[in-house]
């Protein structure tokens, strides 16, 4: 075999060598890198290249996986802030309803359906017997009467709202007394009818619940009195308009109270 080309099979080799001794070993010994000279240097360059690029993958794929499992805490941990402000907020609405409505609040509620549109005469529950809940409670939220239980199974319970033309509830005139029947009316919303003034009523009165009746606890703002009827010659009693002072058709939760 020609020396020449002896000579450049022994290049090739021990390029191969320091390539692989580069690349996956390390640093190549004294002894091996002292007996090569300038040409394998270009092979050397490519195998310190891989290595590194080989660590640089496997480095990525480490920061990529530690990045995920970070953001998987961060998910959880902003889920559980969440529930706690739900939780705040619940026993804020419980406070408020039981300072300026009722002491006798027994649980929430979750509104999970009911009837669709701006008339919602029933309102299905999340919460039945187990909750306790039965007929015959009133539910309300801050804002203002919602109803009273009619139906109530081991996990759900039916409401009949304000604006069930079934719904009777006995109202007064806030500061004004009177006493009279509301009613759910589906062209208007509520109406209240054989209301027998104390002080004559007026568009913009707040209405109540009163003891009439014996189904709410007194005290409960109902709505405002949007447009009061002419009274008929001889007639005593009034009959006016009432616009719900809960929107019935955006509740996601309401209170539910003991019956008085």
């Amino acid at each position: 075999m020609p020396k020449l080309l002896r000579a450049w099979y022994t290049f090739l080799a021990l390029s191969l060598l320091t390539f692989v001794a580069t690349a996956f070993i390390g640093r190549p010994p004294t002894s091996l890198s002292a007996g090569i000279a300038l040409p394998h240097q270009l092979p050397y360059r490519m195998g310190v290249n891989l290595r590194e690029t080989l660590a640089a993958l496997v480095d990525r794929r480490d920061l990529r996986a530690e990045n995920q499992a970070l953001q998987d805490r961060l998910s959880e941990e902003q889920a559980r802030a969440r529930n706690l402000e739900i939780d705040v907020e619940r026993l804020r609405e419980i406070l408020a309803i039981r300072e300026a409505q009722s002491p006798g609040v027994l649980t929430t509620a979750p509104v999970i359906g009911g009837t669709s549109g701006e008339m919602v005469d029933r309102l299905l529950l999340g919460a039945g017997r187990s909750a306790p809940l039965s007929v015959g409670m009133p539910v309300t939220v801050p804002a203002g009467l919602v109803g009273i239980t009619i139906d109530v199974t081991g996990g759900r319970a039916v409401v009949r709202t304000i604006l069930d033309p079934e719904s009777r509830v006995g109202v007064t005139v806030q500061g004004k007394g009177g006493q009279g029947v509301a009613i759910g009316d589906v062209a208007s919303g509520v109406r209240v009818v054989r209301f027998i003034e104390g002080d004559p009523v007026e568009v913009g009165d707040v209405i109540e619940t009163s003891s009439y009746g014996g189904l709410f606890p007194r005290g409960v703002r109902v709505g405002t009195v949007v447009a009061v009827d002419p009274r008929e010659p001889n007639d005593i009693r009034r009959s006016f308009l009432v616009e719900p002072s809960a929107d019935l058709s955006t509740l996601l939760e309401v209170a539910v109270i003991s019956p008085p």
